[in-house]
């Protein structure tokens, strides 16, 4: 049993850092398609723009969940860039309600 515990500490680390990943990822597509609603000439195209923004707003927030369960665990030691993380996605959050 602590071997499988020991294992899971080490999965941590890799995950985190898939995650992190994933958020840099996240918040410059949102820049992106965020610059395309508020630049499209056509209202079809911004609704199409508003519908791709809400994805990406959904998909972060779902990183976020998963950056706060490690923000609250006591196996997590270096919090600072996971904090960092999370106040950039609800940024993006709060952006995003401009839009809505």
């Amino acid at each position: 049993m602590a071997n499988v515990f020991a294992s899971m500490l080490l999965i941590y680390p890799a995950e985190i850092e898939r995650v992190m990943k994933k958020v840099d990822e996240g918040v410059e597509l949102f820049d992106e398609i965020w610059e395309k609603v508020y630049s499209a000439e056509q209202q079809n195209q911004k609704e199409k723009y508003e519908v791709e923004l809400k994805k990406e707003i959904k998909k972060l927030q779902r990183l976020r969940d998963q950056i706060k369960t490690w923000i609250g665990s006591s196996e997590v030691k270096d919090k600072d860039s996971l904090i960092d993380a999370r106040k950039l996605i609800e940024t993006k959050m709060e952006q995003f309600k401009v839009c809505e």
